[in-house]
């Protein structure tokens, strides 16, 4: 009986194409990109044009989809409205919309939208939407689901953010992504002023030229009072902005901070350190600043690391000094991934990591690009019982060698690794048949050597 479903589905679906299309391409393309239980249509970069959206918007055979991807398609307002009027996606639980050629008018459309009462994330990524866009989304009446929202790589500058946290749908939201808005510091302002968003639990607010005084105004509100996820990557906080941060009360709950290329120093891992609001991080990523050995020692020689999972200190000047602090370290027990990459940490620091009886549960080792491990620091990781949970291991783009290569290819504490990355080692046949032809490891998946 199912078979027979399926062959009355198919025929169907065949039979609308073959009558409501001259592009016959049309129902072949989309037959292959649905996926079998026809509840999920992939056109990620499918060119289509205004007609094939109003073909598209009619066809009955797709009212089961709970996801549809229409990013990288040419989607327009023209296209969109058609899509928008239709009841053939009642369903959707899942709409990505991203890197088109949508506007504030496109959004108008959307915001009419009555057959997306089921729609729980939306995604308007890379778009040419603007406030009045924002504006008009904010006052959509079918989006009564919608709890994430990708608004990123937009216009949407100050008063755009504003219409969207002053309005039933930003207050229904779980998660938004604001990265390159234009909102700036003035757009933190207007958070300030904002009523609770009770249900926020992930914002990004990366690449958006924010400075310590906008994170001084979102320090001293309560408008994201269950606040977990705070991503700020590209923006100018300081360790201003960073100490508002570690005194604000707001932060409490916070259990991933990510903070790239910030110019951040010493002081801003001093002020973590020290912080009695920031107490429950799993997720630290300061990648990109200037903490050096004296800000890893102050961070991970703090009671606020007991519950950190990742950490990603990547490109911090840290030295052979801040991998040794952190194998000492008697709060980072509970470390799963470690990203050291480019900090000149030499086979010294290597060595240190190697032996530490604390980093016991690693399962991820990121020391890539300019850290100038040679053949003695891959020796000690590849004898070291210590960090026999790795299964991910980077060494990219240092200098290894041969014998290096031959260490890792021997080493049975590393037979649980599942992915080994050893590109740029300057390796010869020797070192990359060691490895390729290696019996120690015995569960490697994915071996990167060139």
């Amino acid at each position: 009986m199912a078979e027979a479903k399926d062959i009355d589905d198919s025929l169907e679906f065949l039979r609308y194409f073959e009558k409501n299309t001259e592009n016959p391409d049309l129902g072949t393309l989309i037959r292959e990109k649905l996926s079998l239980d026809k509840k999920s249509l992939n056109l990620l970069g499918c060119h289509l044009s205004e007609e094939d959206f109003k073909i598209i918007a009619g066809a009955s055979p797709l009212k089961s989809l709970s996801s549809l991807n229409l990013e990288q398609t040419g989607l327009n307002s023209s296209g969109l409205q058609p899509l928008s009027a239709s009841d053939c996606f009642c369903n959707l639980e899942n709409l990505s919309l991203a890197n088109n050629n949508l506007d504030d008018e496109a959004l108008f459309f959307l915001s009419k939208c009555r057959a997306l009462t089921l729609l729980q994330d939306l995604s308007l990524s890379s778009n040419e939407i603007g406030t009045l866009g924002a504006k008009v989304l904010s006052l959509a009446e079918g989006l009564n689901n919608l709890e994430r929202l990708n608004f990123s790589y937009n216009r949407l500058e100050p008063l755009g953010i504003k219409s969207l946290v002053d309005s039933k749908l930003g207050r229904q939201l779980t998660n938004i992504n604001l990265r390159d808005t234009g909102i700036g510091d003035e757009g933190l302002r207007f958070l300030m002023q904002a009523p609770p968003l009770e249900k926020i639990v992930t914002i990004d607010l990366s690449d958006n030229g924010l400075t310590h005084e906008g994170m001084e105004a979102l320090a001293q509100s309560r408008v994201f009072p269950n606040l977990k996820v705070l991503i700020l990557n590209n923006n100018h906080l300081g360790d201003d902005g960073v100490y508002a941060m570690a005194e604000s009360p707001m932060f409490e709950k916070l259990e991933t901070l990510v903070m790239h290329n910030n110019g951040l120093t010493t002081d801003s891992a001093i002020s973590l350190s020290t912080s009695k609001s920031i107490t429950q991080l799993r997720t630290l990523d300061l990648n990109n600043n200037d903490l050096r050995a004296e800000g890893v020692r102050a961070l991970v020689g703090s009671a606020n690391m007991q519950n950190m999972e990742t950490l990603d200190l990547g490109e911090n000047k840290v030295g052979h000094e801040g991998a040794e602090a952190l194998a000492q370290s008697p709060h980072c027990g509970r470390l799963k991934s470690l990203r050291l990459n480019n900090n000149n940490i030499a086979d010294q620091g290597a060595s240190a990591l190697a032996c530490s009886t604390t980093l016991t549960q690693l399962e991820s080792l990121y020391l890539e690009n300019e850290n100038w491990i040679h053949a003695q620091g891959a020796k000690a990781i590849a004898e070291s019982k210590n960090l026999s949970n790795l299964r991910r291991l980077v060494l990219a783009l240092n200098a290894i060698g041969d014998e290096g290569a031959v260490h890792l290819a021997n080493s049975h504490p590393l037979s649980g690794l599942h992915f080994l990355n050893v590109a740029g080692n300057k390796l010869s046949p020797r070192g990359e048949d060691a490895l390729q032809k290696s019996t120690a490891l015995a569960n490697l998946q994915v071996l990167e050597i060139v």
